[in-house]
């Protein structure tokens, strides 16, 4: 097991670097520039665009809320959506699933096994991501007047990790369900846009509430007070409890996987 995780992450090594890096230079610069738009940026903060996704950038808490500590997971949510979905659909299709499979692993050690390489990866890239936000908030910490630190920084972007979880079991299920590679991320592109879009549309539409728990984005806290109050343990929690949700359901339907014959689940249950 321990060579399988190895070898997992080991394959994903450029592409943690490469996310890591570009994620932390665009971390970087967003925090770099706070010094010379800090006197326009409660104009700015007024645009109702701004507003109507829930951004309030008037302040520094704000602006790294919206600009740091929400951008960060989203942007990240690209590599989870490939690499989820490419994780089993994708090798089957590839032909390397069917010689991971003839090892002498459980079907549903093969997936935990994965999982746990995919949720490593994920948690390197926003830490890498995270650093760079950081180191540059304490080069131009001297320039401005903030209660902020530079852990608080640090911690509160990680808390996007959670909802990373959430759309990478997601993704995982919908590798081991659905038939191919391509049909699995075109679900989880279609949900994780109906998931911020959903969001948006609850900041705007208050008859909306109700059904904001559908939308996974409404658990991420990206608000200002996230610098003040902490972070919201229960938004954390739901997102953790998806993902083990959707982790289950993706041991169950790998287990039931015809591999190699790339059908829908309705029509492997009849073979």
């Amino acid at each position: 097991m321990l060579n399988l995780f190895k070898h997992e992450l080991f394959s994903r090594r450029f592409a943690i670097l490469g996310w890591g890096i570009g994620l932390a230079l665009f971390g970087a610069m967003y925090v770099g520039m706070y010094s010379q738009m800090a006197d326009y940026l409660p104009t700015l903060g007024e645009i109702p665009l701004y507003q109507s996704m829930g951004m309030n950038i008037g302040s520094l808490e704000g602006f790294l809320a919206s600009a740091v500590v929400q951008f960060l997971p989203i942007m990240l949510v690209s590599y989870v959506v490939i690499s989820s979905t490419a994780t089993l659909a994708g090798e089957e299709e590839n032909g390397t699933l069917e010689l991971i499979v003839t090892m002498p692993l459980a079907r549903w050690q093969i997936v935990s096994i994965k999982a746990l390489a995919l949720s490593a990866a994920v948690l390197i890239i926003l830490t890498i991501a995270s650093l760079g936000s950081t180191a540059t908030f304490i080069i131009i910490q001297n320039m401005i007047v903030t209660n902020i630190s530079a852990l608080d920084l640090f911690i509160i972007i990680l808390s996007g990790w959670p909802l990373l979880m959430a759309f990478l079991m997601i993704g995982l299920f919908l590798g081991a369900y659905l038939p191919s590679r391509r049909t699995a991320s075109m679900a989880l592109t279609i949900f994780v846009i109906i998931s911020y879009f959903g969001k948006i549309l609850v900041i705007s539409l208050p008859s909306l509430e109700v059904i904001k728990f559908l939308f996974l984005f409404t658990h991420f806290d990206t608000s200002p007070e996230i610098f003040s109050k902490g972070i919201e343990p229960v938004g954390a929690l739901i997102l953790l409890g998806v993902a083990a949700v959707f982790f289950i359901l993706a041991l169950l339907s790998f287990e039931r996987r015809d591999i190699t014959t790339g059908l829908w689940s309705w029509q492997r249950a009849n073979r």
